[in-house]
């Protein structure tokens, strides 16, 4: 039993004190232990057993230290822990001097979670351990299954750890050198990524990225060098940077640059082979991206927004960058500045074509107001508005401008809202009056109308049912029924201008005379159990019928579509939406999304903590356009066992019968690592297969980490 002398303790220490800190002021040293001693002359004090010496945010814990009250410094014997703003540093014999708060440590280990490390000796100084002839790593073993080794690692706790001259070692072999190496704390990105694989149209590949970081106190300055070689399209390399100031927002730099070996003109028959469709022309194989981000809000009413795209060919991106590429293809370069108000919304659009194999509409500049739909004082009327005002001008992919104007655009809308009984009635009214400054045509000083009015009426309706269902696995104790019917009827007139008369640079200008009346129901379903309230179904069928329109003779229903969303459990979910063109007797337009979620869970060590995840996980989608293609995916994860996942990405064509993707992966737990290995077989433009093996490791404690490989897919909506 541990025998506490307390208040002998206090007794003692207090008169043994009170003459030096009369002098010094300084806060005592607490000691507490399974035995003290003291030494008056030499003014010391000897604790054994479970010994703890705490002061301000230090604390010591060790088997036996002497405290000298005069010089306020501490000599620990045997091994020692010193506990100090969350972090845990173990040594062997150290010297603590409680006045500067600096310790001499040997055989040291550190422990500020993620990041452990250890070194032959360690200083300690204010807000940050030196290690000295150390490594740092996040393996929370005694012998780390990889370390990153230095001369001297500087760890300031639960901010970062800074070192230079830094060799990658798993086990005890070096496999990666780089001269800088700062990794934050508060971030969940590892600054290595290494990539290797094998693809049809690279060959064996390594992508490497190697991120940076150069934060101070008022901004974040980081980024990361891309290193990459490919067997054979030769070695690329870039950089992409992001500041970010409290004064001057935020900047992002990006550049690439290969010299594509498959470009070079000795390589003509090989360039044709991988790609038969392309044209060779003068394409360089001096291939690269420039990019440019910039956002600035200094207030919550004034932003400045801007992007600039230069790429040296329109398939550079495609080649290698294909994940940017399919979600915007072309994008555009503009500057944006947007001022609110509290009803409106000014803002000024310049935006130019960079590059001249993309078709693009060009606004140098055009003035934008935006009223938002208003009461007009205490009266039932509303009014809003837009106008636009700017010089555009119409460019053709690989060719120069095809036609310019000054364009003055308006429409002005009236509605007003009432109600007959329960019926609640909108009618509304306005214009689209556009100027011109000449058209197709070669007119001069061209004005366009068209008058708009319409009217909406609808209803909501309530009814609440008390039942005893269940829905796999999910009680429902009642349900509750919102039904909203709508009617809306709306009348274009005929422009005074037709659409070909006039230059098409954005929807704008797409007007036609037509009449469409609009049946709308919405209806949503509301469960309830005694644990929660959730929306169970939503439903919203809607038909267009076409009363006149430019060109046609007759009314008749021209669209029917609906929206469909179940949630009938927390495992089970469903988001489906069908457009169906009604004269032409076919579906325009279906996407479905249904996502299953087993109740049974596996316990994983995720992110070096235990949690429960589903055993299994499926995914199943479907993109259906008339004439375009009609495509089903598959997403699969199954926990085989707690350290082993299997996960599986399909893309099927219906229309041409053909797996245009297929990605097979395993993810192993190594501990402190994640290792990913996986195969993709990709379709590519000669109609055969490119196959991809690639291989990753990702960091628990910094999973954020940017891999091109993983296709993305969501499923459904897990809520309405």
């Amino acid at each position: 039993m541990r025998e506490k002398i307390i208040s002998a303790f206090f007794l003692l220490f207090f008169l043994f004190t009170t003459s030096l800190l009369a002098q010094s002021q300084k806060i005592p040293v607490t000691i507490d232990a399974d035995q003290i001693s003291f030494q008056q002359q030499q003014r010391k004090i000897i604790a054994e057993g479970n010994v703890v010496l705490e002061h301000q945010d230090v604390k010591v814990f060790c088997d036996k230290a002497v405290y000298d009250a005069q010089e306020n410094i501490a000599r620990i014997f045997g091994e020692a822990k010193i506990v100090r703003n969350g972090s845990t540093v173990y040594g062997k014999d150290i010297i603590y001097d409680f006045n500067t708060l600096q310790a001499s440590v040997e055989k040291v280990r550190v422990s500020q979670p993620p990041i452990y490390g250890a070194a032959a000796g360690v200083k300690e100084e204010e807000q940050k351990y030196i290690l000295e002839e150390g490594y740092v790593t996040t393996c929370d073993h005694e012998e780390p299954h990889y370390r990153l080794v230095a001369k001297k690692v500087t760890v300031y706790p639960g901010d970062r750890v800074v070192a230079r001259n830094v060799a990658l070692k798993v086990g005890q072999f070096p496999i990666f050198y780089f001269p800088y190496f700062s990794q934050s704390l508060k971030d969940d990105a590892f600054p290595i990524e290494i990539s290797p694989g094998k693809s049809s149209p690279w060959g064996y590949y390594t992508l490497g990225r190697w991120r940076y970081n150069f934060d101070t106190e008022d901004r974040r300055n980081r980024g990361r060098i891309i290193f990459d070689w490919y067997e054979k399209r030769g070695q690329g390399s870039g950089i992409d940077h992001n500041l970010q100031t409290e004064k001057h927002g935020e900047v992002v730099l990006r550049y690439y640059r290969i010299r594509d070996e498959l470009y070079r003109i000795e390589k003509e028959q090989a360039f044709e082979k991988q790609y038969p469709s392309r044209e060779r022309g003068d394409l360089s194989s001096n291939r690269s991206k420039a990019q440019f981000f910039y956002n600035w809000q200094p207030n919550e009413r004034f932003s400045l927004t801007s992007e600039l795209h230069r790429f040296s060919d329109e398939y550079f991106m495609k080649d290698f960058f294909e994940q940017e590429y399919n979600v915007d293809p072309e994008p555009k370069s503009y500057l944006l500045a947007t001022y609110s108000f509290d009803n409106s919304n000014l803002s000024l659009l310049a935006q130019k074509r960079v590059n001249r194999f993309f078709d693009e509409t060009e606004y140098l500049p055009q003035l934008q107001y935006n009223f938002y739909r208003q009461q007009l004082g205490k009266s039932n009327f509303y009014f809003e508005s837009l106008d636009k005002v700017g010089n555009l001008r119409e460019t053709e992919r690989n060719l120069g401008e095809t036609g310019d104007a000054f364009r003055a655009y308006s429409k002005k809308v009236l509605s007003y809202r009432g109600r007959i009984g329960w019926l609640s009635l909108i009618p509304y009214g306005g214009s689209h009056l556009a100027y011109y400054s000449r058209d197709r045509l070669g007119e001069r000083s061209v004005f366009r109308v068209a008058p708009k009015m319409g009217v909406t009426l609808n209803t909501r309706l309530r009814k609440t049912f008390d039942t005893s269902l269940s829905f796999f696995g999910e009680r429902v104790d009642q349900i509750r029924h919102i039904f909203t019917p709508e009617v809306d009827y709306s009348n274009v007139a005929r422009p005074s201008k037709r659409n070909d008369e006039i230059f098409q640079f954005d929807q704008y200008d797409d007007i036609e005379r037509e009449q469409t009346i609009t049946f709308r129901m919405r209806n949503k379903l509301q469960a309830r159990n005694d644990e929660r309230v959730w929306d169970f179904l939503y439903f919203s069928p809607a038909a267009e019928y076409s009363v006149s329109r430019e060109g046609q003779s007759g009314g008749h229903f021209s669209r029917v579509t609906a929206d469909l969303e179940i949630y009938p459990s927390r495992n089970i979910s469903l988001n489906s939406d069908a457009s169906y063109d009604v004269p032409e007797g076919h579906f325009k337009e279906v996407n479905a999304d249904i996502t299953f979620k087993s109740r049974r869970k596996v316990e994983i060590d995720e992110q070096l903590q235990t949690v429960s995840r589903p055993r299994y996980s499926v995914s199943l989608g479907h993109r259906y356009t008339r004439g375009d293609s009609s495509l089903g995916t598959l997403g699969f994860t199954y926990n085989l066992t707690p350290r082993l996942k299997f996960k599986n990405y399909i893309r099927y064509e219906y229309s041409s019968r053909d797996l245009e993707k297929q990605q097979y992966s395993l993810r192993f737990d190594l501990h402190c690592w994640w290792m990913d290995l996986g195969v993709d077989l990709d379709r590519h433009e000669r109609g055969g297969k490119d196959t991809t093996i690639w291989l990753a490791f990702r960091l628990k404690a910094f999973p954020d980490i940017n891999m091109d490989f993983s296709q993305t897919f969501d499923g459904a909506k897990t809520s309405y």
